[in-house]
């Protein structure tokens, strides 16, 4: 299956199955939200996000941004409190019409499917602020690279585009969900690790990422980001620490401007 194609049928699996908890898991499961509580998570997360906007980049344009791998909607209805439209595009059909049915009644939220390996569909410079984030590191490296110069292609001059990935992960996803530190209770913490791993294993199979769908993380080199970003047209305005893929591999948030 072509990649695209593939991140597309899995991530519409997923949404099938537990979009909210698909989009923001809890160590490394696939969570249960309460939807108020699920979107309580994405204004928080873009107040943080449109303080840094105003100390990093205070004339950016405030009157269309994009959401880049939008899911549900989690971060576009936020944003549009702060824009004039917010365009939520997403690979997963299914992830869209959950979309378009929570946040229906805000006209300034419009959701596009994009299947495709390029973002052709929208102009160059078409957006003042692109958002992206706990997105690139789904996907395959030889795509991120193309996306990355496609976000860079419809920002707008003074525009901000903020994007998030880790170093390159070598873990496999399946042995660092079996290896994953245990929570929760004193009784499953003395658990013996044995137990525990192979506990995983079925859940992992069965139960966290359905009929062999699996989540998979990626990431790329500081250096190599850096270059893509150069060759597009971009200049850094902040190189951020980030960790919010998981505490061990080191990762950044690109703040870019053109």
């Amino acid at each position: 299956m072509v990649m695209w194609r593939r991140l597309g049928w899995a991530w519409d699996h997923l949404a099938r199955h537990n979009a909210l908890g698909a989009i923001l898991t809890k160590d490394g499961e696939l969570a249960v939200w309460n939807a108020d509580d699920f979107f309580a998570t994405g204004r928080a997360d873009v107040d943080r996000f449109m303080a840094h906007l105003s100390r990093l980049a205070p004339s950016a344009p405030r009157t269309r941004a994009l959401d880049f791998g939008c899911g549900v909607g989690r971060i576009t209805r936020a944003l549009a409190e702060h824009f004039d439209e917010v365009v939520g595009v997403d690979v997963a059909p299914s992830m869209l019409q959950r979309a378009r049915t929570l946040n229906a009644g805000l006209p300034r939220c419009r959701f596009v499917l994009n299947r495709a390996r390029h973002l052709r569909r929208f102009a160059s410079g078409s957006f003042g602020v692109i958002y992206c984030r706990l997105v690139l590191q789904h996907v395959r490296p030889a795509l991120a690279r193309r996306y990355i110069s496609e976000l860079l292609r419809v920002l707008a001059p003074g525009g901000v585009l903020m994007f998030q990935l880790p170093e390159r992960i070598g873990i496999d996803p399946r042995e660092a969900f079996e290896r994953a530190p245990v929570l929760g209770s004193a009784l499953k913490r003395s658990l013996p690790k044995p137990i525990v791993v192979a506990y995983r294993r079925v859940k992992y199979r069965f139960v966290a990422y359905p009929r062999g769908v699996e989540m998979e993380m990626f990431g790329m080199p500081r250096e190599e980001v850096l270059g893509l970003i150069v060759a597009g047209g971009g200049r850094v305005l902040e190189l951020a620490p980030d960790q919010s893929h998981g505490p061990d591999v080191p990762g950044f948030e690109y703040w870019v401007t053109r």
